[in-house]
Order: structure tokens, then sequence, then C-alpha cells
């Protein structure tokens, strides 16, 4: 069975901290995290309305065995 974190909450929305790479990378440790990813002019970003978290590649590299990737729009798709 595989247990999937949805943007690294366990028990229920947390908006205040989801998508937060500190706090995917605490949950990363025992489950697999779904996560939204935006690509701007800036570059990647966390955030299921807005880019909001800054993340550089290396963090979707080092975490892709254990990421499931919801790209938030279409650079970030492409990407």
């Amino acid at each position: 069975m595989l247990f999937i974190s949805h943007r690294g909450n366990l028990n229920g929305k947390n908006k205040d901290i989801e998508n937060n790479p500190i706090y995917i990378n605490e949950i990363i440790k025992k489950y697999n995290v779904e996560i939204d990813v935006w690509k701007t002019n800036d570059g990647l970003f966390l955030g299921h309305d807005l880019p909001q978290y800054k993340i550089d590649e290396q963090f979707l590299v080092d975490n892709k065995d254990k990421l499931i990737i919801h790209c938030k729009n279409d650079d970030a798709l492409f990407y």
C-alpha cells in the first residue's frame, strides 16, 4: 500500500505550512508527498494557489523517488 501526504499534510489541511519545503522535508522521511510545482521566470516554486516557496531543481532531484508532482502551470509541466 502506498501512503501519500497531500502537500505535506497528514491530518487535514494546514494552509499555513503546506507545500513549505521545510515541512515537506520532514514528512518525506516517512511518506510519499504530492507537491504543487510552479515554474516562473524567477525559477521553481511550491505553492497551491500561487508560487510561494522558491526551490531549486536539486530539491526535486534529491527527492524524486518520494514526490508526486502536480504541475500548476504549463511552464512547470514542460520544464
